[in-house]
């Protein structure tokens, strides 16, 4: 199980809102009829070989595994829909893992509360032994939090800290890095 709260979730508003502007800007086009366009020649399919996929370093799929799981939990509480969250966290939780995130979030969206800001990560360490990893980070969640969407008032509690030091054990399951549990260290750390 893991110690993840809402309170850690990162918000994305500058993403979300540069998405939209290219949304509308592409189709503001979408109503004007189209000039006649002479579309080039497609050249033949090559029958050469596909490049091979890289290989990535233990360390480096868990660094990936790790950063894939704290974008995920962002994009998981914003998305505000139970079956989004199983969706997007699968790769990274256990089923009864994603179930408790599902009831946490649930409970902040029912009070009306959304992130806001962005925790910054500075992993520091990584450790791999065998089927087991651990990733050391120092985070700065100084400047992120939750707020209650209708007032904008920062919710009691919900403000992060500078400097937070978490350790996250991630387990190889089938051949993918799970997160296992994610522990707040009780001293301080350095980025």
């Amino acid at each position: 199980m893991t110690s993840h709260t809402p309170s850690r979730v990162t918000a994305l508003p500058c993403a979300a809102a540069a998405l939209a502007a290219c949304l509308a800007l592409l189709l503001a086009g979408c109503g004007e009829s189209a000039a006649p366009v002479q579309l080039p020649v497609k050249p033949a399919a090559s029958t050469g070989a596909a490049p091979a996929a890289v290989m990535l370093t233990p360390r480096q799929q868990v660094a990936a595994a790790y950063t894939g799981y704290t974008s995920a939990m962002a994009a998981s509480f914003e998305s505000r829909s139970p079956a989004r969250v199983k969706q997007l966290l699968s790769p990274y939780l256990d089923a009864a893992t994603i179930r408790n995130a599902i009831s946490a979030f649930s409970q902040a969206w029912a009070r009306n509360e959304i992130s806001y800001g962005q925790v910054v990560q500075h992993i520091i360490g990584i450790r791999v032994h065998g089927t087991a990893a651990w990733v050391h980070d120092c985070d700065n969640a100084s400047d992120s939090g939750l707020e209650f969407a209708s007032t904008g008032q920062i919710v009691p509690g919900s403000l992060g800290i500078a400097d937070e030091n978490l350790v996250t054990r991630l387990n190889l399951v089938d051949g993918h890095w799970m997160i296992w549990v994610q522990t707040v260290e009780g001293v301080p750390c350095a980025p």
